[in-house]
């Protein structure tokens, strides 16, 4: 299964341009009928001043 590794890359990559903590990010994939979804859900934080 891919999906942990992946989702250590994206952490790694994300945190480069945006302070995130790295349980705010899910890594899901769902299958439906003949095809796959990847879903990337990432909570960033408020960027107001």
């Amino acid at each position: 299964d891919f999906l942990p590794a992946l989702q250590q890359e994206l952490v790694a990559v994300i945190s480069k341009y945006v302070r995130v903590n790295p349980e705010d990010i899910k890594v899901q994939l769902e299958k439906q009928d003949n095809y796959e979804v990847l879903e990337v859900n990432i909570v960033l934080p408020d960027q107001r001043n």
